[in-house]
Formats: structure tokens, sequence, C-alpha cells
């Protein structure tokens, strides 16, 4: 009897043991982030699109919208941070390239640094077309540096 109350027991915990040894273990954090049809996205320019975030904590479920820039071209996808590489602030579409209200930085059409603080191009993120959907693998990179160097989870 002693062995099966034990046994119970110890069933009983696994999971509460499990969820403070590895957070988020039930999920895991979230990098690829769907951003629709492929078919949904119109050819050449760059579309402005906002996904869906989920970070889970030991807790909850944070939600939050980021936002992206994609371009179709065939049968390629493209993606771009909508993050400023000068501060983190977002970068809006104008005319042929990008702008950033906060200090005045400018990108040409492909993301590259024209004017301002900017110390380089607007990042380019990972894609990937699966079952006719976008997937945009999500990332942060520190601002302020000549280099691309991700932020960690």
């Amino acid at each position: 009897m002693r062995g099966w109350l034990t046994l119970l027991a110890a069933a009983a915990a696994y999971p509460t043991l499990r969820f403070w040894r590895n957070p988020g273990a039930a999920e895991s954090r979230e990098s690829w982030l769907d951003a629709g049809p492929v078919g949904d996205l119109p050819s050449g320019g760059w579309v402005g699109k906002l996904l869906m975030l989920r970070l889970p904590d030991r807790w909850r479920l944070d939600e939050r919208e980021v936002t992206v820039y994609l371009r179709r071209m065939g049968e390629d996808v493209a993606a771009l941070s909508a993050v400023c590489t000068h501060t983190g602030c977002l970068v809006r579409r104008r005319d042929e390239g990008f702008s950033c209200p906060c200090h005045e930085s400018a990108f040409d059409a492909e993301g590259e640094s024209l004017a301002g603080p900017a110390p380089r191009p607007l990042d380019r993120l990972e894609t990937k077309v699966e079952r006719g959907r976008v997937k945009v693998r999500h990332q942060l990179f520190r601002g302020g540096i000549p280099d691309k160097r991700p932020l960690a989870p």
C-alpha cells in the first residue's frame, strides 16, 4: 500500500517539478511566425504586416504584435525588420524606401542606410514557405552598432 501512495504522489508532483525545472517547456518560444498565404502577398513592393508573437513564461503567455515588411518576387519572399538599427524605433514606408521618425534615419528600397545615425541597413529576417504559407523567423538585434548581433531570447 505504501508503494502505491509513493507512486501516486510522484505522478502528481511530476508536472510541477518539470515546470520549475524547464519553464515554458509546454510551449516553446515561437520564433517562426505565420505571415499568411504566400498568394496574398502582392508581387514587387514591400508590404507592412503585423504578426503575433507568443512568449510563454512561468505563469502566462505574453502575446504582442510585431511589424515586419514582406516582399514577394516570384517564388521568393524577403522580410525586413521594422526596427531601426539606431535605437529601435519603428520605421515607416516612405516614397521608395523607409524612414525612422525618431532620429531621421533614411533607408532605400532594399533597406540600405542612406542618411542619419543608423549604423547599418535594416535587418533582414529569415523566411520560408511551408504548405503555401509564409513563415518569418522573428529575431531582435542589438541597436546602435555596425554589425548585426542577435539579442538573446
